[in-house]
C-alpha cells in the first residue's frame, strides 16, 4: 500500500535535536517518522536533500484584517504572506472592523475566511458587550478573549480591580485563555494630553505616550488578578525586561500566566524609530532600549518568554507615512521576517534548534490548546516546514505576499529560509512561490474538552 507524503534524506527536528532520516504521510497525518530507508513506499517522494524539517510553525498573534479592512490585508494574501514565511497556523486577532465581539460578528468572519485561507487559521474574540455571551464565543471555536484595555466597553473596566477579576472568571468559566495588550489607558491618556499640549511633534513624543509604567503597571494588575486561578493569562508582545520580571515571580507563585516576545522588540530599539525608521517603526507597544531587548532574550533563551509572535500589522503606506505623529497607524508586517530572523539568530550561536521549535511551535501549540500541531509525532497533522538552513538573503519588502510591502527589517541580510511548505500533507509553498489555491487551508476551532 503507498502513502500519500514521503519527504526524504531530512534532518529532523525532534524535541532535543535533530535526527537523520524521513517523514511519511497519509490522509493530512503523520504516519511514519524513521530513517530513510525505513519509509513506507509513497506516491509522491520529495529529496530534501538534508535540509531541516520542522513542526508547521505557530504565529499566535497576527492580524489579517479583511472584512471593512480589506485594503491593508485580506485571508488569503495573508495566509499566503504565512506560508512564506514558513507558518502553516496562525491565530488571527479581534480588532477588525467591525471588531469580533459577538458570536455573529465570529461567524460572518469565519465564513469569510473558509474560501480564502491557504494556512490553518484560528480566531480570538474581544470582549463582548455583554459579557454573557462569552460562553457562546467559546462555543463557537474562538481561541481565546482579547483584552484590549483602552477599547473596553460595557461591563468590563480594565482598570477596577473588581471589574476585571469578574471578567477573568467569567472567562475562565467557559473555558476560554484571556489575552491581553498589556498597557495602563489612563497612564497613556495623561501623557498624550500632556505630550499634545506641548506642541511638539517628533516620533519621540510618540514613544513618550507609552512609557515603560503604562506596561509595568498592567502587567503586574493582571499578574495580581490572576493569582486566584480563575483563568490562564497570555500577555502579549511584552516589550520591557520588567515585565518579564513580573511575569516570572507570578509563574513562580503558581500563577497561570504565559507571555510572547516580537523579533521586533527582540531585534529592533527606540533608536530605529526616531532615526532612519520614522514612521515604519512606530507600534504599540514602543520599541525600547537595548537594555530591555537584551533582557527579551534572556528571557527567549533562558524558558521565561514562552511564544515568540510577530503581531503581523498590516496598513497602507501612506498610514505610516502621514505628517501628524498621532495618526501614524502603529504595527507593520511580520509574516514573511519572523522565521529568518530567528533562524539567523540560531545561525550565529544565540539561540538553540530547541527553543526556536519551543517558541514558534511546541508552546503555542500548548498554551491555545491547537490540537495535532507543534510536533512531528505520529498521528500529528502534517503541517511540515522544510529549511535550508544555509540560504542567505536580504529581506526584500517590495516582494511580500502581503499587501504591506515595507518592514522595518527591509533590506537585512539573513541566513536560514523556508524552502518548502505543507499544510495537512499538501504542498503551499515551493521555493518561494506560494502554490496553494484559496480556501484550501482550514478554519480551526478551539477544543475546550
Amino acid at each position: 500500500m503507498l502513502v500519500d507524503l514521503a519527504l526524504k534524506n531530512a534532518k529532523i527536528a525532534l524535541g532535543k535535536g535533530l535526527i537523520e532520516g524521513g517523514i511519511a504521510v497519509e490522509d493530512g497525518k503523520i504516519c511514519a517518522v524513521a530513517k530513510t530507508v525505513n519509509l513506507p513506499k509513497a506516491s509522491t517522494v520529495i529529496d530534501v536533500r538534508g535540509n531541516v524539517v520542522f513542526p508547521g510553525f505557530i504565529d499566535a498573534h497576527v492580524h489579517l484584517r479583511d472584512l471593512e479592512l480589506a485594503y491593508k490585508e485580506d485571508f488569503y494574501t495573508g495566509t499566503c504572506a504565512a506560508v512564506a514565511g514558513g507558518f502553516t497556523t496562525v491565530l488571527d486577532m479581534p480588532n477588525t472592523r467591525p471588531p469580533t465581539d459577538s458570536v455573529a460578528r465570529l461567524r460572518e468572519k469565519v465564513a469569510v475566511a473558509r474560501s480564502k485561507v491557504i494556512a490553518n487559521t484560528g480566531f480570538f474574540a474581544g470582549l463582548p458587550p455583554k459579557m454573557e455571551e462569552v460562553e457562546g464565543l467559546g462555543n463557537e471555536g474562538a481561541f481565546g478573549l482579547k483584552i484590549y484595555p483602552s477599547q473596553c466597553t460595557g461591563e468590563v473596566d480594565f482598570e477596577d480591580d473588581g471589574s476585571l477579576l469578574k471578567a477573568f472568571k467569567t472567562i475562565g468559566q467557559a473555558g476560554l485563555i484571556v489575552a491581553v495588550h498589556a498597557e495602563s489607558p489612563s497612564i497613556i491618556a495623561s501623557n498624550e494630553r500632556r505630550l499634545r499640549a506641548s506642541g511638539e511633534d517628533s516620533l519621540r513624543v510618540r514613544l513618550e505616550a507609552h512609557p515603560p509604567e503604562a506596561e509595568i503597571d498592567a502587567v503586574g494588575r493582571v499578574c495580581r488578578i490572576a493569582e486566584g486561578g480563575s483563568v490562564g493569562v497570555h500577555l502579549c508582545h511584552v516589550s520591557l525586561a520588567e515585565s518579564l520580571f513580573l511575569v516570572r515571580e507570578a509563574k513562580r507563585k503558581g500563577v497561570r500566566v504565559t507571555c510572547e516576545a516580537t523579533p521586533h522588540h527582540l531585534f529592533l530599539t527606540e533608536d530605529f524609530c526616531v532615526g532612519r525608521g520614522g514612521g515604519v517603526g512606530v507600534v504599540n507597544p514602543p520599541l525600547r532600549g537595548s537594555g530591555d531587548a537584551a533582557g527579551l532574550w534572556d528571557g527567549v533563551v533562558g524558558g521565561l518568554v514562552d511564544v515568540v509572535a510577530s503581531d503581523h500589522a498590516p496598513h497602507g503606506l501612506e498610514e505610516k507615512r502621514v505628517d501628524d505623529v498621532w495618526r501614524i497607524a502603529p504595527g507593520f508586517p511580520g509574516l514573511e521576517t519572523t522565521l529568518p530572523l530567528l533562524l539567523t539568530r540560531v545561525n550565529e550561536g544565540g539561540l538553540s534548534l530547541v527553543r526556536l521549535v519551543e517558541v514558534l511551535a511546541g508552546r503555542p501549540a500548548a498554551i491555545f490548546n491547537i490540537r495535532g500541531k507543534g510536533r512531528l509525532e505520529v498521528g500529528c497533522d502534517a503541517d511540515l516546514t522544510v529549511v535550508d538552513m544555509k540560504a542567505r538573503f536580504r529581506i526584500d519588502a517590495s516582494k511580500f505576499y502581503s499587501k504591506a510591502k515595507y518592514s522595518p527589517f527591509d533590506g537585512w541580510e539573513v541566513v536560514g529560509k523556508p524552502v518548502k511548505v505543507f499544510v495537512d500533507g499538501k504542498l503551499a509553498m515551493d521555493d518561494g512561490e506560494v502554490v496553494a489555491r484559496p480556501g484550501s487551508g482550514r478554519v480551526l476551532r478551539a477544543q475546550y474538552s
